[in-house]
């Protein structure tokens, strides 16, 4: 019963950090345009990012965004810089 418990507890905490995340990205005032096309997941206790944005000043400013939301675990950023990916 304790072991179904704790794995209860550190999928909360798995979907609470996701929500946090996701939260920043979607407030961030450079991000938010492209909050959608950034899949954040997490892997063995690593935040993985997977997408692409259209420049490399996002993608540098998506870590220090998630370290915003209090995440302390690894970050791993998959997320690639694709020039066509335009938003208006």
């Amino acid at each position: 019963m304790s072991q179904l418990l704790e794995a209860t507890q550190a999928e909360c905490q798995v979907s609470r950090t996701l929500q946090r995340i996701e939260s920043v990205l979607a407030e961030h005032e450079a991000l938010s345009p492209y909050a959608s096309d950034v899949d954040v997941s997490v892997y063995e206790s690593t935040i993985v990012l997977e997408g692409t944005l259209p420049t490399a000043e996002l993608q540098k400013q998506l870590i220090p965004s998630i370290r915003q939301a209090g995440v302390l675990w690894r970050i791993k950023n998959n997320v690639a810089v694709e020039a066509t990916a335009t938003k208006v």
